[in-house]
């Protein structure tokens, strides 16, 4: 988001997203590499912000339309670097009447199984890659924590391939309380 504000109208959420300027981008610029964005506003692990009800990112991911029916499989591409941050639409928001989840340590544990799963179906689909989990200290250091258990876990049942990296103060100040970017490219 390069957006100086939060509350914006759909019309300037798109004129104010730029991938090319978001953190992967930025990385890949400096080390002289390719690079992919799969990204849904809203989407968490188990949960989307606010509880939403579509699919989760996990159940999205295979797919480059939400139809279920037009698979994402570009021939040929292998990361050597897989960077993933989820989180913050589980955690962020408060549970509501209705939800799964009849309390916070529920929700954390779908989280945790479910997205080990997810990391797990992303290490088979490219092996050499090194996987990255990136989390912010948001939701009162929540997203963090269970990150972190997440990564303990994984590496605990020999994943080598596997690192965890805290964020700590960035910024979500853009449209919809996205990350902003301040960084030129």
């Amino acid at each position: 988001m390069t957006s100086p504000k939060r509350e914006c109208t759909q019309d300037e959420v798109w004129a104010t997203t730029d991938t090319s300027r978001g953190f992967g981008a930025l990385l890949a610029r400096r080390y002289v590499a390719d690079y992919a964005v799969n990204a849904i506003s809203g989407r968490g692990v188990v949960r989307n912000y606010g509880g939403f009800a579509a699919d989760t990112l996990p159940e999205a991911y295979p797919f480059t339309l939400f139809d279920h029916r037009s698979r994402a499989n570009a021939t040929g591409w292998h990361p050597q670097v897989i960077v993933v941050s989820l989180g913050t639409n589980d955690f962020t928001t408060p549970l509501h009447a209705g939800e799964t989840w009849a309390s916070r340590d529920a929700l954390q544990g779908d989280y945790e199984r479910r997205y080990m799963r997810f990391v797990q179906e992303l290490h088979a689909r490219d092996p050499r890659a090194q996987i990255v989990l990136w989390a912010t200290d948001m939701a009162n250091g929540e997203i963090q924590a269970e990150v972190a258990k997440v990564a303990a876990t994984l590496r605990t049942s020999g994943a080598p391939w596997l690192t965890y990296v805290p964020v700590n103060g960035l910024s979500f100040s853009g449209c919809h309380s996205h990350p902003r970017s301040r960084i030129r490219p």
